[in-house]
């Protein structure tokens, strides 16, 4: 006989089986005491940009648009599977107490947010309504979690419809809504929030028409959750090796062009080719070389200490190789590479050869970031420093990393 709540336990235990054997590669690797240093650094940093903002408008809008997005933000996940259309479609009724316990998985896994944008958003909110105190920012916090569980609630029912655009049209107004409702918390316009009010009840009337018009749309759901899978894979592989992984690419036949033009067609080119068609095509290489270079640019012309500029420069250059490795282990479940007539320390050559030439482009940007500044010293330091760090880090780390 079918157990809807069984069936949540082993989808469960296996989605926990997934998250464990992944998560020590992200907790054990160098890219978190990346992260925390960063972490650490804008902290301290934020903490004095507090300390002199005086007009408290823009820090109300910040503080409104963090929790618009943080109570809006709830993407679902309900460990459905491909052949589940065909074999549970048919007890869709049997299937509740399924999702009442995949509904509260999400709310409490999504809870860190909350948390987050919380110990974010208190300084600045005491130092900007001082009088309020912190039970007013206890009491606007719960207010966030109330939403957020009321927002997850109408993005459940909003899956239940085919049209992608209505989806996000939605998503997007309850965004605005939002946001609009913290601000006037904030300011405690308390006439306008009835305003909003209302305008979420409407909301939360189509919500429920829609429920009453449709069933769940199974195919929806399934490519939802194989969506946030591959987003999952997405992330693991910057840090472990993810052959689950789900290969997007674009054609983007300028940037191909201009490699096929600067590569002659040899036997020798063989992975020059593939790894720079594969940097260029795929969806994650590409955008999150860019990422990193504008991130790490920002922090170069805003943070007002010298040396904490250099090592960021530098640590947003680890960040990018460290990332990249990823891009070695893309094809391996190929087989048509099992048919390369090329050795495999040619393979290994040439990676490390494009991550270098990746690492150096990089440091001559940041270069020129402080050469713009006129900073000529610094500039000459990134330049050496970065050339220096590529070097060491692809010989002592990178080269044995793929020998493994």
């Amino acid at each position: 006989m079918f157990n809807a709540k069984e069936l949540f336990q082993e989808r469960f235990k296996e989605h926990m089986k997934l998250l464990n054997r992944y998560l020590r590669y992200i907790f054990n690797g160098h890219f978190m005491i990346a992260l925390i240093f960063i972490l650490v650094t804008v902290s301290v940093y934020y903490q004095q940009m507090i300390e002199h903002i005086k007009d408290p408008l823009i820090p109300t809008i910040v503080m409104a648009v963090v929790f618009g997005i943080v109570v809006t933000y709830n993407p679902l996940q309900f460990f459905l599977k491909e052949p589940d259309k065909v074999f549970i479609i048919v007890k869709e009724r049997a299937m509740t107490p399924y999702f009442k316990r995949t509904f509260l998985y999400n709310y409490f896994f999504q809870l860190y947010i909350v948390l987050f944008a919380a110990v974010a958003i208190g300084p600045l909110y005491t130092h900007i309504y001082p009088e309020k105190g912190l039970t007013q920012y206890g009491i606007l916090i719960w207010v966030v979690l109330f939403l957020k569980a009321v927002h997850m609630w109408m993005n459940w029912y909003m899956l239940r419809s085919h049209d992608a655009f209505f989806r996000k049209q939605d998503i997007v107004l309850r965004t605005l809504i939002s946001i609009s409702f913290f601000y006037f918390l904030l300011t405690s316009s308390y006439l306008a929030i009835v305003f909003i009010v209302f305008l979420s009840i409407v909301f939360l009337k189509n919500t429920m028409t829609l429920k009453k018009q449709q069933g769940l749309a199974w195919d929806v759901l399934i490519e939802n959750d194989k969506y946030r899978l591959a987003q999952f894979y997405r992330f693991v592989s910057m840090f472990a090796e993810a052959p689950q992984m789900t290969k997007r690419m674009k054609k983007r036949r300028f940037l191909t062009n201009i490699v096929e033009k600067q590569l002659s067609f040899s036997q020798t080119k063989t992975y020059d080719y593939l790894y720079r068609l594969t940097f260029i095509r795929s969806s994650d290489y590409l955008n999150m070389y860019i990422r990193l270079i504008v991130i790490g640019t920002l922090f170069i012309l805003f943070i007002p200490n010298d040396i904490l500029k250099i090592l960021f420069g530098l640590l947003f250059i680890y960040m990018a190789i460290f990332q990249m490795v990823s891009l070695y282990y893309h094809h391996q479940t190929s087989m048509w590479l099992d048919i390369y007539p090329v050795n495999q320390k040619e393979k290994k050559k040439r990676y490390i050869a494009f991550s270098s030439n990746l690492t150096i482009a990089q440091t001559m940007v940041f270069t020129l970031v402080f050469v713009a500044m006129m900073e000529y010293q610094l500039a000459l330091f990134m330049f050496a420093l970065g050339l220096l760090f590529n070097y060491l880090f692809h010989s002592m780390y990178i080269e044995k990393r793929l020998n493994k």
